[in-house]
């Protein structure tokens, strides 16, 4: 028996048994190969999920913008991805809401080529996002206008496809600099790139990754979202204090098996990840001043979110018995 599948077994019979429900079907999507997905990848390998009575598919969709076009596609009816394209979709009249938080801070690197020294010279120079409208676009775009930098005009802003897809292209010279997560970092640092910006400890709140789902949905199938979320904060626990059992499943993940790799990917998960998912109503704020759109201006926070769910959860101690505190 392998030293993973007896840890596995442990985590078992830590947790309150739920195996006497009857096991929901649920395909989830999340948006990046990133440390901030470790809650749910341990989540299913270690059968967390199982244990609320879900039988969960994992869907890797790149790019968060694309996670809510799949959502507004019926492919899938939770999600982990940025609330920035959430906030773009409603205020165009859909109804996909936040019901938690995973990281609320822009939890990228702005990382540049060796021979870039500041943002300022990133001028007249393609710089690359997964997605135009995603995440890794409006920490760009954010961080570019508060040095004196107009997006588009000034700097160039390609569309790479996804978090790999950047590190590999800042590697190879197709463009200077990028908004990056890790592990996807690591590629474009080992070939000298520098980080200009580490806008997760730049003091702003922003809803980079958080767990959603469509208010129809919620409404008719609460209690799948409550075990969902049960099972998702269970599993981050597990990231925070069983560090060998969660850098194996980012091994799985990752597919890799490098050391370094699942060192600093487990790194960022602990430093970012919140250990009770609460949502950022400040960050929704900077998103919907930032926003273009006519409705943003009116728009409120409590608009695009529902998280009633871990308040329920907090007040019956729920989070309590988790972390002892």
């Amino acid at each position: 028996m392998t030293r993973l599948v007896m840890v596995f077994m442990t985590v078992a019979l830590v947790f309150e048994p739920s195996w006497a429900l009857a096991k929901e079907r649920l395909k989830v999507i999340y948006s990046a190969v990133s440390g901030v997905y470790a809650g749910f990848w341990v989540a299913r390998a270690a059968e967390v999920f199982d244990r609320h009575g879900l039988s969960v598919e994992l869907i890797y969709v790149p790019s968060a913008s694309k996670v809510v076009q799949a959502m507004l596609g019926g492919e899938s009816p939770v999600a982990g991805g940025g609330g920035k394209p959430v906030v773009d979709a409603d205020l165009a009249g859909a109804d996909l809401v936040i019901f938690g938080g995973v990281v609320n801070v822009p939890a990228f690197y702005l990382i540049a080529r060796p021979e870039i020294r500041s943002v300022q010279e990133l001028k007249g120079k393609p710089v690359g996002v997964s997605r135009i409208g995603s995440s890794s676009d409006f920490t760009m775009r954010y961080v570019l206008k508060k040095f004196g930098l107009e997006p588009d005009r000034d700097v160039p802003i390609l569309q790479m496809g996804g978090m790999m897809e950047i590190g590999i292209g800042i590697a190879q010279g197709v463009i200077v600099a990028g908004t990056l997560s890790s592990p996807s970092n690591l590629p474009a640092l080992k070939a000298g790139a520098r980080v200009l910006v580490d806008m997760g400890k730049a003091g702003v709140a922003f809803p980079h990754t958080a767990l959603l789902t469509r208010r129809s949905y919620l409404k008719t199938n609460e209690d799948v979202v409550r075990r969902f979320l049960k099972g998702y904060a269970e599993a981050v626990h597990l990231v925070f204090t069983q560090k060998e059992l969660a850098k194996k499943v980012i091994g799985v993940y990752t597919r890799t098996a490098d050391p370094e790799v699942l060192e600093v990917t487990w790194q960022y998960a602990v430093d970012y990840v919140e250990k009770i998912p609460y949502p950022t109503r400040e960050g929704l704020r900077e998103t919907l001043a930032q926003s273009t759109h006519p409705r943003a201006r009116t728009a409120q926070p409590d608009m695009f979110v529902d998280d009633r769910l871990v308040q329920e959860l907090e007040q019956q101690g729920f989070f309590k018995r988790l972390w002892g505190k």
